[in-house]
């Protein structure tokens, strides 16, 4: 049974305080605790609130927020100045919280909501800055995975549960600088769901759609604001009709009454509208508490629609999604500060309806999760002819339900490949689409290629941080200039921000080498932007420009096969002379083995498995293998401890390509040791996290390598094993080491950041950053804000492998351009991020062991304040 808990907040201010009255109740049910509490005085808050919104309101990249006259802006903030200012806002919460008063009212949470409860914890207010503080830094919510925080409105009778086909609007406003139509898709994916999109409409149309139909779900994507000091908020319609919700007040509230249950505003600066709605007795409402970026609204609405529609509770769904925009910090500021909850304290949170089939498939997955295999095969060997008999049954009641689709095999069954490829004539990565670049797609589709690098232009000086776009207008240049030469990069985009994210890294190295080559400099890229100079731009190797076809091959091994067999066979990609990919070790051998079969030069910037070693067709790699990073972290291990005394254990993914190279490469280097035996290993599918530390308790282990794939739910597990380390009082001697993918955004968050810092957790990573010339060039492009990694700079040095091999001959071919590198790889060397790119006779990359070239790199964890951030081993504290 879920709790729900209500801080009513009526009274007071931060010079005086805030008197509280705590509630506590089951859902749907009577309040059986209340308390009387206290919120201490405190007038720091509101100057370093407002400080806060001051500096984040004036960040360039919102983008879902009312366009003003810029004559108006008079202060540009950087993210850097904002991340101080929120950092200051946060410390002095964190003493706020600490202060005894508040932590009596902690206690009294805790006495009735244990750890592993869900429970829905209310602050009802009508105090703006209180509404927009950051609660979830609370230490309250720290250790309760299963609650979140909403902001109350109005009492009022619960709604009856959604039920199938749930009826959508999707209303689409002005689509200025911003790309609504993603969020469009996402809405139109949802299973069992209705989706009527309204495009523009006017305020008439959208009152009278309100009032005549009967929706569950009301979503509007564009630009918004509050006025009226938070009391009322705008929506921009279109580019002529921006209406204040209180004009809309009748609508709404009929809207309500024919049985509309939540209300997501995917847009700026939305409390003003969810007062209004509270007013109304809305029963739930999504809104952003301040401006949102146009990439951290899409990723928000996608992993919501993605959790709520596959059976997570409501308020849990928001808390997921909002924790995930942590991932994108280092670019959006505080982006995991930006949505929040407003609801009818007495509505039970919503479910999504499902079929039967439905529970049955969600219900045999978590018990997959979370029993053995031979449990499972039981549970389906008992469940299918039930399954069947129910969708039969159903099927005569008129709801047809199909069969499971399986991802690999239906993109395999596509008869349109050629949709996943572009060389500027498709938009691949939809969360980056604005109507500037959608324009230039349009004009390189027809071949109007003075068009097309206008509308690029114009594209990237509204993202700067988009690298697809400035592969685009170089491709536009090129084929203007014409006798280019073609290669192509792989990327992970497929469905998940979180691959987009990577797919975006590489393509950044991909675009800095491409634009440096054609245009000679990347200032002198950067002045044909800013300048409208595409001349400039004209350059090449032995005066052949570089064009680049961009391939999604959706992180799938079995689609990067077909995307290698139609790169080396289809007629019309016979001018592609070599390949830069794939992201993940599985996915490049696949591909190798089974597509590409020697007929063309690819690299990998990305995959570091030593499996790769053992191709019968070579690959080459610029990013440095397992061997080399698991060298690095046993010399580490040995300086720590005496040789006879390591006691170690993997915690890995079995059978990925990448976690089994990693632990075969650890336990070879352990074995070398005398007396030492096969070290235990642990499948992190298989094993919870007490139950890996409780293995690692009984062994008697001081050393434990997490070598986690790059899945999220492995990921998640090994971030949790690190916390639960920096909690045990005698972990003093224990060493903890991560494999590569631990070197990610999630280590150094908010959540972990602290535990990792803790628990002395070392990483190797195949790239360090050390402020070289390329990142200060990496800066010029893609913005001040932007921090490459090690994804951006192999991905360079693979791009820049190959343009060396395409200077060394007057007309390439993909044999020559083979050649060049196989039959000679001993003299061949090419000017890198910050080290010489050069390969041995098996294809990997040279590893000279030279801290200046910042190859094979150990980091830790530090601290300051709140942020924290990885830095090299060997630094001081």
């Amino acid at each position: 049974m879920t709790k729900v808990v209500i801080f009513n907040i009526d009274s007071g201010d931060f010079e005086q305080g805030f008197p509280v009255t705590l509630r506590i109740g089951k859902e749907g049910e009577n309040v059986y605790r209340e308390e009387e509490g206290y919120f201490p005085p405190s007038p720091e808050i509101l100057t370093l609130s407002r400080n806060f919104q001051e500096n984040y309101n004036n960040l360039e990249s919102v983008q879902r927020a009312i366009l003003v006259d810029p004559a108006q802006i008079t202060n540009v903030s950087s993210p850097e100045e904002c991340r101080l200012a929120a950092r200051s806002l946060e410390n002095h919460l964190k003493k706020w919280f600490q202060h005894p008063s508040v932590a009596q009212l902690r206690i009294y949470v805790e006495e009735e909501v244990s750890k592993t409860e869900s429970a829905h914890i209310i602050f009802q207010t009508n105090n703006e800055i209180l509404k927009k503080l950051p609660w979830h830094l609370w230490e309250l919510f720290k250790n309760r995975r299963r609650a979140w925080f909403s902001l109350g409105a109005r009492f009022a009778p619960p709604s009856k549960p959604l039920k199938r086909p749930v009826k959508i609007l999707a209303i689409l406003g002005s689509d200025e600088r911003i790309n609504v139509r993603i969020d469009e898709n996402l809405l139109n994916s949802l299973p069992g769901a209705k989706v009527t999109p309204l495009r523009n409409p006017t305020q008439n149309q959208l009152c009278e759609i309100l009032w005549e139909n009967s929706w569950d779900i009301l979503c509007f994507s564009g630009h918004s604001y509050s006025q009226d000091g938070g009391r009322d908020g705008v929506v921009q319609l279109s580019n002529i009709d921006s209406p204040a919700l209180s004009n809309l007040r009748n609508a709404f509230t009929q809207a309500i009454e024919n049985g509309l249950k939540l209300a997501i505003f995917n847009s700026c600066d939305g409390l003003g509208l969810a007062n209004q709605l509270a007013e109304l007795r809305i029963p739930q409402v999504i809104v952003m508490r301040e401006p949102v970026p146009d990439e951290v609204a899409q990723k928000f609405l996608r992993e919501f629609l993605h959790l709520f529609s596959q059976g997570e509770r409501f308020y849990l769904a928001v808390r997921q999604a909002q924790e995930k925009l942590q991932f994108i910090e280092n670019q959006y500021p505080c982006a995991s500060w930006l949505p929040v909850i407003c609801q009818n304290p007495a509505e039970p949170s919503p479910l999504w309806p499902e079929t039967i089939i439905d529970k049955i498939k969600r219900r045999s997955l978590k018990f997959w999760r979370t029993r053995k295999l031979a449990s499972f095969v039981i549970l389906a060997i008992i469940s299918l002819p039930l399954a069947t008999l129910i969708a039969l049954n159903l099927q005569n009641k008129g709801e047809i339900i199909p069969p499971p689709i399986s991802t690999s095999k239906s993109i395999q069954n596509s008869s349109n490949i050629d949709k996943f490829f572009s060389r500027g004539d498709k938009i691949l990565i939809k969360s980056k689409m604005n109507s500037e670049k959608e324009r230039g797609k349009n004009a390189f589709a027809t071949g109007d290629w003075n068009l097309a690098i206008n509308h690029f232009l114009n594209s990237i000086r509204l993202d700067t941080n988009d690298p697809e776009t400035l592969i685009y207008l170089n491709n536009a240049i090129a084929k203007k200039k014409g006798n280019q030469l073609a290669i192509a990069v792989t990327v992970p985009i497929g469905e998940s921000l979180d691959s987009t994210y990577v797919a975006q890294e590489i393509l950044r190295g991909v675009a800095h080498a491409q634009s440096q080559l054609n245009c000679g400099s990347v200032d002198n890229i950067a002045t044909a932007i800013q300048n409208n100079q595409p001349s400039i731009c004209m350059g090449g190797s032995n005066n052949k420009p570089l064009l680049v076809e961009i391939v999604d091959d959706k992180n799938n091994s079995e689609f990067a096969t077909q995307i290698a067999q139609t790169l080396v066979s289809d007629r019309n990609k016979k001018d592609i002379l070599a390949v830069i990919g794939h992201y993940r070790s599985e996915t490049t051998i696949a591909a190798v083995n089974n597509g590409y079969n020697n007929k063309i030069l690819v690299i990998s910037p990305t995959s570091t498995s030593t499996k790769l070693d053992r191709l019968p067709y070579k690959v080459l790699r610029t990013v440095i293998s397992d061997s080399i990073s698991v060298q690095n972290l046993y010399q580490y291990v040995n300086k720590k401890l005496n040789s006879q005394s390591i006691r170690a254990v993997v915690a890995y993914d079995e059978g990925e390509a990448f976690s089994d190279s990693v632990k075969d490469a650890f336990q070879k280097e352990l074995l070398t040791l005398p007396h030492q035996q096969d070290i235990p290993k642990y499948n992190l599918r298989n094993y919870s996290v007490q139950e890996i530390l409780k293995k690692v308790q009984q062994e008697k282990a001081n050393v434990i390598l997490l070598a986690p794939s790059g899945t999220n739910e492995n990921l998640q597990k090994a971030l949790e094993l690190v916390k639960e380390v920096a909690n045990l009082q005698s972990n003093s001697e224990l060493i903890l080491l991560g494999a590569s993918t631990m070197y990610r955004p999630g280590t150094t968050s908010p959540e972990f950041g602290k535990a990792s810092e803790k628990s002395k957790l070392v990483v190797a990573t195949p790239w360090h950053r050390n402020g070289s010339l390329f990142e200060q060039n990496a800066k010029k492009l893609w913005g001040k804000q932007s921090e490459v990694n090690w994804v951006t700079a192999m991905t360079y040095d693979a791009t820049q492998a190959i343009i060396e091999s395409l200077n060394r001959t007057n007309t390439p071919d993909r044999k020559q351009l083979m050649a060049n590198l196989f039959s000679n790889v001993g003299n061949f060397s090419a000017e890198g991020a910050t080290a010489k790119v050069q390969f041995t006779a098996e294809g990997n990359r040279v590893f000279n062991n030279r801290r200046d070239e910042r190859l094979g790199v150990l980091v830790k964890v530090q601290c300051d304040g709140s942020s924290c951030n990885f830095v090299d081993e060997n630094s001081q504290p």
